[in-house]
């Protein structure tokens, strides 16, 4: 367990450290447990380790970062999931493209398979995600 933060955490330090956010202040990087998600309004609710139901807010600009499959063992329903994810980010970063619409979809079914995710957010309400990243269970 204490390796998984570790990882999730070094990883969400060097995206921002890489994308320049982790100068400007105000973010936050939580593992949390994913419950609902609103396709329409971008709205995902979830349980950050230790913390009541937060509200996040997905956006077109968020960035999605490969999951460390490793981490996941088998039966865990959301590694398949987290296979998918990583196709699309490969598949975004290859093409140049933004699959908002291939995220959305996946952040729906992980909701409903209650998986988890590395989220890094800035204040407000919801928060805006920055950064997100499925996490094995």
């Amino acid at each position: 367990m204490k390796t998984r933060w570790v990882w999730s955490g070094l990883t969400a330090s060097a995206v921002m450290m890489a994308t320049g956010l982790a100068f400007s202040g105000g973010t936050t990087t939580s593992d949390a447990q994913l419950m609902d998600f609103n396709q329409a309004t971008g709205e995902l609710w979830a349980y950050p380790d230790g913390q009541a139901l937060s509200t996040y807010l997905h956006e077109p600009r968020t960035r999605h970062v490969l999951a460390d499959l490793a981490r996941f063992a088998p039966p865990d329903p959301c590694r398949p999931l987290a296979e998918a994810w990583n196709f699309t980010v490969r598949y975004d970063q290859r093409f140049g493209v933004r699959s908002t619409f291939v995220f959305d979809v996946l952040l729906v079914t992980m909701a409903e398979f209650q998986c988890r995710a590395t989220v890094t957010s800035v204040a407000g309400q919801p928060q805006p995600i920055v950064i997100i990243t499925p996490t094995a269970n």
